[in-house]
């Protein structure tokens, strides 16, 4: 599915710009969210954001992520308001006057505000409520996937593939098995993302190492894939943490993360070198003897 902004629904205007506000709570749904470009007195334009708690949690990621490129597309320079919210009300006259009346009285802000309004510009993860960003969401997890990862730290298998279920936002396990690294790349799909944790069994220094390996594979077009669409590449985006986290629930660690776009991007010279770094030893400093009449006090027999 090729997702793209369009417009749905226009009005003309009937009176003032602030009573006509009202026409646009009027077309409002309760469930799905929206973009208003609304005309104001002034010759500017304010990019009004309309995400209902009642919508679906990658409805809300893609309004925050997209708010950004539609205003850069439309010309930033353009609007000089911009105003978010959760319900109907706050788009009315009432809503926006009370919206314009916070921004002047609006008191100065600490540093972990700042920081949040900084994710909100970049187009960080809308979750809801009055101007609530997070850096992911956290779905549940399915019985057979935290079954398939307890088999992996007992040993029992050696790779262990992930999936979401975008229609039902759940964790689930896609399929489990035992595999080497050189036919690893063969397990990542070439349309669709996908979280993959090997058990990395090798020798190191003339002893039997293993490491665990999370892949975060998200196709993007080049190398022989096919992009995968917008949603679910932001859905996956947004869970890694949470489903790199599920390995230690079953007593297991990470020792190294990697995202790659196609198979070609795994490289076992280049995860060895993470696993294994070299240390460079110190070269030790030949000390001169010290002149005779410099230094400490010898006692001579």
């Amino acid at each position: 599915m090729n997702e793209e902004i369009v417009p749905i629904q226009s009005y003309t205007k009937r009176g003032n710009w602030e009573d006509d506000l009202e026409q646009v709570t009027s077309i409002l749904k309760p469930d799905q969210a929206a973009y208003i470009i609304y005309r104001l007195d002034v010759p500017s334009w304010s990019i009004m954001c309309y995400v209902p708690d009642r919508c679906k949690v990658k409805d809300k990621m893609l309004y925050a992520s997209t708010q950004a490129n539609l205003k850069n597309q439309l010309g930033n320079n353009y609007f000089s308001d911009e105003l978010h919210g959760t319900v109907p009300d706050d788009f009315s006259k009432k809503g926006y006057n009370h919206h314009v009346v916070s921004k002047k009285t609006e008191a100065p802000l600490t540093e972990r505000e700042q920081q949040r309004k900084a994710e909100q510009e970049s187009g960080e993860i809308y979750t809801g409520g009055a101007s609530t960003y997070v850096h992911g969401v956290s779905f549940p997890v399915e019985a057979p996937a935290m079954d398939a990862l307890t088999q992996l730290v007992k040993g029992q298998v050696n790779y262990v593939q992930i999936k979401i279920d975008c229609d039902k936002e759940v964790i689930q396990l896609d399929h489990t098995g035992k595999t080497s690294f050189s036919e690893l790349g063969g397990e990542v799909p070439l349309d669709q993302p996908r979280f993959h944790f090997f058990a990395y069994h090798h020798e190191h220094e003339g002893q039997n190492v293993t490491s665990y390996v999370f892949v975060f594979s998200c196709p993007d077009g080049s190398k022989g894939t096919k992009s995968a669409p917008i949603k679910m590449r932001m859905l996956y985006s947004s869970s890694k943490a949470n489903v790199t986290n599920v390995i230690t629930q079953v007593g297991g660690k990470i020792d190294h993360k990697l995202e790659i776009n196609a198979p070609d991007d795994l490289n076992e010279e280049e995860i060895l070198a993470v696993l294994h770094p070299v240390t460079e030893k110190k070269e030790s400093n030949f000390s001169k003897p010290t002149r005779a009449g410099k230094g400490a006090r010898k006692l001579i027999r």
